[in-house]
């Protein structure tokens, strides 16, 4: 597990704004906050809306949040819609997880590609997963759990799911022999939902209003 070293807090300090980054995958953003930790636990700001809004999110476009617990060795994913109609925030609240993001917009710079992140309860990261990418995570500690801020309300005739162990995303899992929901064991691999890309997540970018 990733050992990571925490400032302490100083007397009169106030609770710093997260931070927002890039990454290889165009418009996947991590939210790194800044815990205040001392001898009783810590003290950590999970949301920002100024932050986000900053970064090209909009708070206010959250309608569910939802939270799952999971075993070591557990892998859900790799999971999404076939439409661009739901982004998610996603923070690990509990343990240490491996975590995925494949974008699988035929338009996007980035598009079949993939990054992986380290989310845990020390550094309190989060991941801003945008609508046209899949993901998907493995629990690395003995238990997880996983918060998830959703932009669009549920909807199952949307869902899609591509496999974990698909050849040619070639993902490095970090712990063998997972534990999978029947779903995941029978996910479709990238190559069979190739083809359907387009008709989901059209063939160039949706046009920004205004």
């Amino acid at each position: 597990m990733v050992q990571c070293r925490l400032r302490p807090r100083k007397k009169g300090l106030s609770v710093g704004e997260p931070k927002v980054t890039t990454t290889t995958i165009q418009d996947v953003l991590v939210v790194t906050p800044e815990p205040i930790v001392d001898e009783r636990g810590f003290f950590v700001r999970t949301m920002s809306a100024d932050v986000l809004l900053a970064a090209g999110i909009d708070p206010a476009r959250f309608v569910h949040e939802n939270q799952s617990r999971s075993a070591f060795r557990t892998l859900r994913g790799l999971h999404g819609r076939c439409a661009l109609s739901e982004s998610k925030l996603v923070r690990c609240a509990r343990g240490h997880l491996f975590e995925v993001v494949v974008d699988l917009r035929p338009w996007s710079s980035s598009f079949g590609r993939w990054e992986s992140f380290e989310l845990d309860d020390v550094r309190h990261r989060q991941v801003f997963v945008p609508a046209g990418c899949v993901h998907g995570f493995q629990a690395l500690s003995a238990e997880i759990d996983v918060c998830y801020k959703h932009d669009a309300r549920y909807d199952p005739t949307l869902e899609i799911a591509v496999a974990w162990d698909d050849p040619e995303l070639a993902i490095p899992w970090p712990v063998p022999d997972p534990l999978l929901s029947p779903r995941d064991r029978t996910a479709p691999v990238l190559a069979e939902v190739r083809p359907k890309l387009v008709d989901w997540f059209g063939a160039a970018p949706p046009v920004t209003p205004g």
